[in-house]
């Protein structure tokens, strides 16, 4: 290995090489569209017409950290673009007739990668020090973002990492081989629980008083403990009756406020007064708004007080 200080940049670069070809091998078919390397981000753009899982990502990170450890050579070739083609001929990633200049710059990983680059490299593989993968994001179907760290930055992601994975076995009372099936049951049982919930939730809302304030028609119900969207999605559906104000709230210390759309005042000045009163603050539109505060128990006292300024008004 050099004796040479290794910049992050050359480490980045040649990791990203390392990277994208144990990929490619573990995932069949996969194409790289574009790579950004910064100091504070590193991300490698790839398309993949199926779905890229962590069992295979995993794979693919230990085939780059073994070509990592066996310190292969990276060799640089610098050239007339018919001279490499004659040399590397079908072993360079990607495709010749894409690449427009006539002097090339050729960057191989010994015996594992070869592709055109104009990036600053280390010189050997144990240069790049660790590779690790930090996160995939699906962009699109086909497109994904995977971000990656090398070097120490590395390490400390991957014992990071670890430290979250023992933490969450230790909270679910599990072991490590059923860590990820007690995940997915647990996560299965709340998303069947968040649908019984938000059906109840429906249930009860079937019925929401109203009184008549001066020509328009003011619906208002303190619920207990109800899904957040069911109770925006009931006070949209009861909005869209004309001459209509609707003012709901939740024990949790949520309030929403909404009015039709012939209305012209401005529900947020309004459901302001009581989120305050609440202790919080509200956002929104002037036709729909939310908010609240954490003096649920005054829920009652900041509906009626938002009433009295509301009546002030129309």
């Amino acid at each position: 290995m050099s004796g040479v200080s290794v910049s992050e940049d050359s480490r980045t670069h040649s990791g990203e090489h390392v990277l994208f070809q144990s990929l490619s091998r573990v995932f069949k078919g996969m194409e790289s569209v574009k790579v950004v390397i910064e100091p504070d981000r590193k991300q490698l753009f790839v398309r993949y017409d199926r779905e890229i899982d962590w069992d295979r990502v995993l794979e693919a990170e230990k085939m780059a950290n073994r070509i990592v450890h066996e310190n292969r050579r990276i060799i640089v070739t610098v050239g007339d673009k018919e001279e490499m083609k004659r040399k590397y001929g079908s072993r360079l990633r990607g495709r010749w007739d894409l690449i427009r200049d006539e002097d090339i710059r050729i960057v191989e990983v010994e015996d594992f990668d070869c592709v055109a680059c104009k990036g600053n490299h280390v010189e050997r593989t144990g240069e790049i020090g660790f590779i690790a993968v930090k996160k995939i994001n699906t962009l699109g179907k086909g497109d994904y973002e995977v971000q990656f760290e090398v070097g120490e930055k590395a390490r400390e992601h991957a014992l990071k990492m670890k430290k979250v994975a023992m933490s969450i076995i230790e909270i679910l009372h599990t072991r490590p081989d059923l860590a990820e099936s007690t995940a997915r049951n647990l996560r299965d049982e709340v998303l069947t629980l968040r649908k019984s919930l938000r059906k109840v939730s429906r249930n009860t809302m079937e019925d929401v008083p109203s009184e008549e304030m001066r020509g328009v028609r003011v619906y208002s119900k303190v619920f207990h403990s109800f899904d957040r969207r069911e109770l925006m999605k009931k006070a949209a559906d009861l909005k869209r009756d004309k001459g209509t104000v609707v003012i709901l709230g939740d024990t949790s210390g949520l309030l929403i406020m909404g009015r039709s759309d012939d209305l012209s005042l401005d529900v947020i000045p309004l459901l302001e007064k009581g989120c305050i009163y609440l202790g919080g603050r509200c956002g929104g539109k002037p036709e729909l708004a939310s908010g609240g505060g954490f003096k649920s128990n005054n829920l009652n006292e900041a509906i009626d007080l938002i009433k009295r300024e509301l009546a002030k008004i129309l």
